[in-house]
C-alpha cells in the first residue's frame, strides 16, 4: 500500500490503558456540592414566569364580553373578584402540583381560569389586576357540577409548561381605575340588583338571584385557628361591614387571607354579588364567600363614593381619637395674645354654628361635674387607640393590635371625665366629643402618660378628687370646615386653672 494513503489508525486517537488512573485536580479545595444546575436554572423550574416568553403567534387584544369559544390566540385584562386554590395532581396536567380557580372580571363581564402551578403556588389576591395570553377559550362543562353559576366563558393556563399561555401579575398599578366599574353599570343610573343591607337581612338573601350589597369595612378581628378533623388547622378572620342601615359579618378564610391586608376600616369598599349566607345563633346572620359570589373592591360609581363619605362621617361621629392636628392654630397667641375671646358654652355653639369655614381660638370656663378616671382604672381603660377599625383600652402608653400585631401609641381616653358633661351657665360640653390635645390632658392632670400608667389607686383616686368639681378654663379651636385639619370638632389646645 502506498505510504501516501492514510492508515486507520490516524482516525483515532489512542486509548489510556485500563490501570492508568484519572489524575487529580491541582486545586486543593473540593468540588462545591450540587446537582451540576445553575441558579437560573432552578429558579426558571421552580417559577416559569422567570423565563423569557416569546410567542410565535400574534395575540388579539379583547375585552372579556368580546370572547367567544374556540381555538384563538387571546390577550384579555381582569381583576380577580373570587380565588381558591387546589393542591394535588390533575389529570390533563401531570406536571402541576395544583391550581387557582380565579373569576376574573373587566368593566363588561367575567371569566371563569384555571391557572395550574407547577411547584409553589402564585402570590394572588382579591382585586389584583392580571394580564393573560391564551390560545383557546372553553364552553362551560357538560357536567353541571363543574361549572360556575353566571359564567359562560372558561379558559385553563399552564404559563411556562404550554408555549402559548402566559400570564402576567400586575403588582404596582400605575392605572389604578383599569377595570373597577361593576357589571352592567350604566352611568346616572342606579346599578341593577343592588339592595340595601338591611333589605338584604330582611330576605334579600331568601332566594334572590344576582344580588349586589355594597358595604364599607368597619373593622378586622384577629386571627383564629380551628383544627381540622382530618388533620392540619383552618385559620380565619371576621370582618365586620356596613352600610347606613345595617352591620353584618363576613368570615375569609385560609388563602383570602392575604387579601384584607390592603383593606382600610372605613374606607375600603366592597362590592359583594351573590354572597352567601349563614343563619347565626343570635339570628342576625353572617356572609360568606361561595363558588359563585364576587368581591369588587373599591369599585368607582357614584354610590360607593357617596357610601365612603358616609363611612368617614360616622369616623369623625363616633371615635374617640382622630389624630390632633399640629400647626393649625397659634396656641401661644391663643393663651397670652392681645385679641383674646371668651364663650360661653351656648355662644360658642351659636358662634360655629353661624360661620363654620371659619377658623379661631377662644376660651370657655366650665366646671366638671363627674370624673370618671377610677372606675376606668379598674377596667384598664385609662388610654384608648385605634387600629384595624377595632377600639383599643389599656392602662399603659403603648399596647399591641391584636389584629396585625403593631404596636399603638395611645391617648388618655376622654371618657374619664365622667359620662356626665361639662357644664357652665348656658350650657354643657361632652368631654368625649372633644378633640384633646396631649399637652392639655397633661395639664389638666398635672402628670404625663407615662407617670400616670405607673400610679398605684391611691393616686389615681387622688387625681380623680382634686379635679371633681374644680371650674376650669379651656382653650378652644376650631378648624374651618374648608380647612385641611377639618375634623368637626372643638378642639382643645390647653387647660388654664
Amino acid at each position: 500500500m502506498p505510504s501516501s494513503y492514510p492508515t486507520i489508525q490516524s482516525f483515532y486517537q489512542p486509548e489510556l490503558p485500563a490501570s492508568t488512573s484519572i489524575p487529580e485536580p491541582t486545586s486543593s479545595q473540593p468540588s462545591p456540592p450540587g446537582d451540576g444546575f445553575t441558579e437560573s436554572e432552578l429558579l426558571a423550574a421552580q417559577d416559569p414566569l422567570t423565563r423569557p416568553w416569546n410567542p410565535t403567534r400574534e395575540y388579539t387584544q379583547l375585552t372579556i364580553s368580546s370572547l367567544v369559544p374556540g381555538p384563538l390566540p387571546v390577550t384579555f385584562n381582569g381583576r380577580i373578584v373570587n380565588l381558591s386554590t387546589i393542591r394535588g395532581t390533575s389529570q390533563k396536567e401531570k406536571s402541576a402540583a395544583g391550581w387557582h380557580y380565579l373569576l376574573i372580571k373587566d368593566d363588561s363581564s367575567v371569566i371563569s381560569v384555571k391557572l395550574y402551578f407547577a411547584q409553589t403556588p402564585y402570590t394572588l389576591t382579591l382585586g389584583l389586576l392580571l394580564t393573560i395570553w391564551t390560545s383557546f377559550i372553553s364552553e362551560p362543562s357538560k357536567n353541571p357540577t363543574h361549572n360556575t353559576p353566571g359564567v359562560s366563558l372558561y379558559a385553563n393556563i399552564f404559563p411556562g409548561r404550554v408555549t402559548s399561555d402566559h400570564i402576567l401579575i400586575h403588582t404596582s398599578e400605575s392605572s389604578p381605575s383599569i377595570c373597577r366599574a361593576p357589571l352592567n353599570y350604566v352611568k346616572s343610573q342606579s346599578l341593577t340588583g343592588l339592595m340595601t343591607l338591611a333589605s338584604y337581612l330582611a330576605g334579600g338573601h331568601d332566594g334572590v338571584s344576582g344580588v349586589k350589597i355594597l358595604v364599607c369595612v368597619k373593622s378586622i378581628g384577629a386571627e383564629k385557628k380551628l383544627a381540622r378533623k382530618q388533620g392540619g388547622e383552618n385559620i380565619l378572620r371576621d370582618i365586620t361591614l356596613f352600610d347606613h342601615t345595617a352591620e353584618i359579618r363576613l368570615t375569609i378564610w385560609n388563602e383570602l387571607l392575604p387579601s384584607i391586608k390592603s383593606w382600610k376600616p372605613n374606607h375600603t369598599i366592597l362590592l359583594l354579588s351573590n354572597p352567601g349566607f349563614r343563619v347565626t345563633p343570635a339570628g342576625k346572620g353572617s356572609l360568606g364567600l361561595t363558588k359563585a359570589t364576587m368581591v369588587e373592591i373599591d369599585p368607582e360609581f357614584a354610590d360607593a363614593g357617596w357610601l365612603r363619605d358616609y363611612a368617614g362621617r360616622v369616623r369623625q361621629k363616633e371615635s374617640l381619637c382622630l389624630g390632633f392636628p399640629e400647626g393649625v392654630w397659634d396656641v401661644e397667641a391663643a393663651e397670652g395674645g392681645v385679641n383674646r375671646m371668651f364663650f360661653t358654652v351656648g355662644e360658642l355653639d351659636v358662634w360655629v354654628r353661624a360661620n363654620p369655614e371659619q377658623t379661631f381660638t377662644g376660651f370657655v370656663s366650665v366646671v366638671i361635674v363627674e370624673m370618671d378616671l377610677v372606675r376606668l382604672w379598674r377596667r384598664n381603660m385609662v388610654m384608648y387607640g385605634e387600629c384595624c377599625g377595632i377600639q383599643l383600652f389599656s392602662n399603659t402608653p403603648q399596647t399591641p393590635c391584636p389584629t396585625c400585631k403593631t404596636t399603638i401609641n395611645l391617648v388618655l381616653n376622654p371618657k374619664i371625665i365622667g359620662p356626665h358633661p361639662m357644664i357652665d351657665e348656658t350650657g354643657s360640653i361632652d368631654s368625649s366629643k372633644l378633640l384633646w390635645s396631649p399637652r392639655a390632658f397633661q395639664t389638666l392632670l398635672n402628670t404625663s402618660l407615662e407617670t400616670l400608667a405607673t400610679l398605684t389607686l391611691p393616686h389615681i383616686q387622688a387625681i380623680q378628687d382634686r379635679l371633681l368639681g374644680l371650674r376650669i378654663h379651656l382653650v378652644i379651636g376650631w378648624a374651618g370646615t374648608n380647612s385641611e385639619a377639618a375634623i368637626g370638632r372643638s378642639a382643645v389646645l390647653n387647660v388654664m386653672y
